[in-house]
């Protein structure tokens, strides 16, 4: 029973891995949906193999190796733009998993969360829902970058129509950032673990500046 709870919640979390990531670089959506739904399937049995074996740390580093592959192959993008669409949506992805569980540890909702217990599952599929919520609205409000070439992309009209995305995802950073930066100075934790989150968040900053001035020059 545990095993179909895993892999379920775990093809739900990739599959809006997948959605937010087309739709944050304005792919359509229909035409891989089943393709990148087997491979959010296939993504889940690796992750279990992987907690099977104890190897979970190595985890996310396969899940972009993987996530990049896959994107150059079923988008046909060059590996540079996949690893960008990868970096910067697994990084918006941690950060919201992060977010959450921070809220959910503070609230004193759950205890712990471990891997293989219904309180993981429940951040997975919190997750999910939070990207695919974050997804429709970068959808309803013309965002996201187009710069990256593709036969089946969704181009948007002008760089004046999606200035409220950009608001409104610097006003989204800016909450995540302090947030989380509230959250961290609470509690004790390795000094490393500030250090980490200091470097995700400015490679995050970084990214979507190179993003935004590609956008503008591709426009």
């Amino acid at each position: 029973m545990l095993f179909i709870k895993f892999i379920t919640a775990s093809t739900i979390e990739f599959s809006s891995f997948f959605i937010f990531s087309m739709i944050l670089f304005r792919f359509q959506v229909k035409e891989y949906v089943l393709k990148f739904f087997f491979a959010s399937i296939f993504f889940s049995l690796v992750s279990n193999t992987l907690q099977l074996e104890s190897l979970q740390e190595i985890s996310p580093l396969v899940n972009v190796f993987l996530f990049v592959f896959l994107l150059t192959i079923i988008l046909r993008v060059r590996l540079l733009h996949s690893i960008i669409m990868v970096v910067i949506t697994y990084v918006v992805f941690s950060l919201v998993q992060w977010l959450l569980l921070s809220i959910y540890l503070k609230l004193d909702v759950f205890d712990e969360v471990l891997a293989y217990t219904d309180n993981a599952f429940v951040v997975q599929l919190s997750t999910a829902i939070m990207l695919v919520v974050i997804s429709l609205f970068v959808y309803k409000s013309n965002g996201g970058f187009s710069y990256i070439e593709s036969s089946s992309r969704i181009y948007k009209s002008n760089f004046k129509g999606n200035r409220f995305f950009y608001l409104s995802l610097f006003l989204a950073l800016l909450v995540i950032i302090l947030v989380n930066g509230f959250y961290l100075a609470s509690i004790n934790l390795p000094y490393y673990i500030y250090l980490v989150s200091v470097i995700i968040i400015v490679i995050l900053v970084l990214l979507i500046y190179y993003s935004i001035r590609k956008d503008g020059g591709h426009d």
